[in-house]
């Protein structure tokens, strides 16, 4: 076994977003692994199944890993759930990675952003693997989002599942509590600018 303890006690565990031990996500790893072992056919394979059995479309909110490869589709996040919960019943060390991204050209707004998954492989450690941006019918095109990232995304967030600050969100959070109860309405974008 060549990844280290700390990196397997942080990214193996499981939470209520992911659920690695729920019926849907096992019969889901079984089906896409067979008996594979090694660790990179293990993500290709994982990869495969569910670009094959998913596709992309925000809908809004962030169900959990089992709700969302059941009913067969979602956004960046729910993909990277789904991901992250299938490696991680299968042994493999993942976690998910937020950012804000250009869309556009140069000088362009995100108040979308984006969100993929780090998988760790032995002798290799962390690879980025964006499930929902390879959702593509073109093999090249799946190929792209396995192992590569474009430049085109600002990381803000790594992390293995909800946090006691972040909870789920991955670019900024906020609570109020107030008396008497008060509507609060917040905004977030990300505003890209070229250097002169």
């Amino acid at each position: 076994n060549m990844i280290p303890d700390e990196i397997k006690e942080r990214y193996l565990e499981n939470n209520a977003k992911y659920q690695i031990d729920h019926p849907v996500i096992q019969n889901a790893v079984n089906e896409a692994l067979e008996q594979e072992k090694n660790p990179y056919w293990i993500a290709r394979k994982l990869y495969n199944y569910l670009l094959d059995h998913m596709y992309y479309e925000m809908v809004g909110g962030w169900n959990t890993a089992p709700t969302v490869l059941a009913r067969g589709n979602g956004s960046c996040s729910e993909y990277s759930f789904v991901y992250i919960s299938m490696c991680r019943s299968a042994g493999l060390p993942a976690r998910y990675v937020g950012s804000v991204a250009l869309r556009g050209d140069d000088s362009s707004m995100d108040d979308v952003f984006h969100r993929w998954v780090e998988v760790y492989l032995p002798n290799y450690g962390w690879i980025p693997v964006d499930p929902s941006r390879g959702d593509k019918t073109l093999p090249r095109d799946q190929a792209d989002s396995f192992g590569f990232l474009k430049n085109t995304l600002f990381i803000t967030t790594q992390s293995g599942g909800g946090s006691e600050t972040m909870a789920w969100t991955y670019n900024s959070n906020a609570f109020w509590t107030t008396e008497p109860k008060t509507n609060v309405a917040m905004e977030y974008f990300a505003d890209w600018e070229p250097l002169k």
